[in-house]
Parts: structure tokens; sequence; C-alpha cells
């Protein structure tokens, strides 16, 4: 009986460590590629190379506000599986139009145009806050009507800022704003300083350039005015699949509700864009 009763004894004991073993190793390491359909579908998704704090890498890893959502998209998704990687802008459109690419991410303003091309989900991934930026002796502006009159920095004929402020003279023919254009790739950086130094008396930008971290970083005399326009940002989906955009569009639902979009933007823009209502 003693020998039997041992036996029973080392038996139980081996099994239950298994088990307990077992059990610990799938609640501390879950296995990603568990959560995955086994029929799931590669998605091909593209970012910008360094577009701090949207997408940048850091310690050899690829990083970045909307870096990060796109995987916390992916989590989310169980017929699809995110190939993330980063090239240059103009490659990202480029690979969306031929096919190379299923979804860029870069911050893009929903548009006409756009809208033509691509799929865009009915829910933003964040919001572009345009502000102004100035320097002591213009710290009283504070909206697009204090611009009459001032030096503005150059801004790109075909971007968004020119639109924006296009729009804005057409609205208010008594307080135009002169508008000087350029072509010329000034970082945002070299931008500021050029405010800071008085070259210029303000410059209007979205807030989600790092200028922020610059400015500190540089020690530069700038003042911040509170967003004059809060635009939302979208990613860009090739027309050819429905279904991703609106499986995509229940995850930015769900990361939305649960509070994890707020909590990466004010990790990575220093401040809860979600907070703002949109103006446009």
């Amino acid at each position: 009986m003693k020998k039997i009763s041992a036996a029973v004894l080392v038996f139980i004991l081996v099994f239950t460590l298994g088990a307990c073993t077992n059990n610990s190793s799938g609640a501390s390491q879950p296995s990603s590629a568990s959560s995955k359909s086994s029929s799931a579908k590669t998605v091909q998704v593209a970012v910008p190379t360094a577009e701090k704090p949207l997408s940048y890498s850091e310690n050899g890893k690829l990083t970045g506000y909307e870096v990060e959502i796109l995987r916390k998209v992916d989590a989310k998704l169980k017929d699809y599986s995110f190939n993330i990687q980063s090239v240059s802008s103009n490659a990202q459109q480029i690979g969306l139009d031929t096919g190379k690419y299923d979804l860029i991410a870069e911050g893009f303003f929903k548009n006409p145009v756009r809208a033509q091309k691509y799929l865009i989900p009915n829910e933003n991934d964040g919001a572009s806050l345009i502000k102004i930026y100035t320097n002591d002796a213009n710290k009283s502006i504070a909206s697009l009507s204090d611009l009459s009159g001032k030096r503005l920095t150059p801004v790109d004929a075909n971007g968004g800022i020119f639109n924006i402020l296009t729009a804005y003279n057409t609205q208010n023919p008594s307080k135009k704003i002169d508008i000087p254009t350029s072509d010329t790739g000034l970082s945002t950086a070299d931008r500021l300083k050029e405010v800071a130094s008085g070259k210029y008396d303000a410059l209007i930008l979205p807030s989600n350039l790092g200028e922020a971290q610059i400015i500190k970083q540089l020690n530069l005399k700038i003042h911040t005015s509170a967003p004059v326009k809060v635009i939302p940002t979208y990613f860009l989906l090739s027309k050819k699949d429905e279904q991703l955009k609106e499986a995509v569009d229940s995850a930015l639902k769900q990361l939305k509700s649960d509070g994890t979009l707020s909590e990466l933007s004010k990790k990575y823009y220093g401040e809860d864009v979600f907070q703002y209502k949109i103006t446009n």
C-alpha cells in the first residue's frame, strides 16, 4: 500500500506541475499567430520613413503614433495580418496606386480627389491641430484673421495649409492674408528658427510635426496658439478591398471607445487630439 500510495503521489505531483507550467506559459506569452485565422490575408502597409512623431525608427525599431495604431488595429483583426514597412512619401502613394500596398498612413486629410481614388475609413485615426507659431513681437496673434498684414513663412502651393489659407481669403475678402509660396523643402526646425529670428512674423502648421519638442530642444522663443483648425486624419486604402475598410473601421471605433487612441495621442503628441471638436 505504501509503494502504491507513493507512486500515485508522484503521478499527481508531476501532472499538477505540468498543468501549472502549461497554463502559466499560455497566460504570459500568448502567441499573436494564434489569434489569427489560418487563412488570414496579408495586408501590405506603408508608412513614412522619418515623419516623427507619426512614423520613425527608434533603437532600430519602427514606431510612432500611426505605427502603433496600426499594430493595435492588426491585433484586433483575426482575418488580416499587417506587414508594416517604411518607405518614402512618394513611394507610398505610387505603391497604393499600383497595387503594391493595400493601406498607407501619413496623417492624410480627406478631400474629393482622394475620396475618388481610394477607400477612406469612416473613422479618423487622429486629428491634425492647425496652430500658429509666432515670436515675441507677434505673440498676440491667435487666429487666422490676426495674420492679415503679417509676414507669413512660405507654404507649399500644393499643400493643405495653402488650401486652408486660400479658403479663408475667399470667405474674408476684407482681411486677406498674404500667402507666399515656395517649393523649398525647409525642415520644420528651420521654419521655426526663421520665425524666432524675426525673419517672418508667423508660421502656420499642423502641430503633429514635433514642433513642441523642437522648440524645447532648441530653446526657441516661440509662442504657440490654440488650434485654429482641427482636421481629422485618415488611413488610405486600395479601392479593391471594401471588407478590409470595414474591418479597419470597426477596430478604430473600438480603440477610440476604450481610450487607446487618446493614450497614444498623449504619448506621441503630448496632448489628446480627440478632445477638440472637428472644424471641417
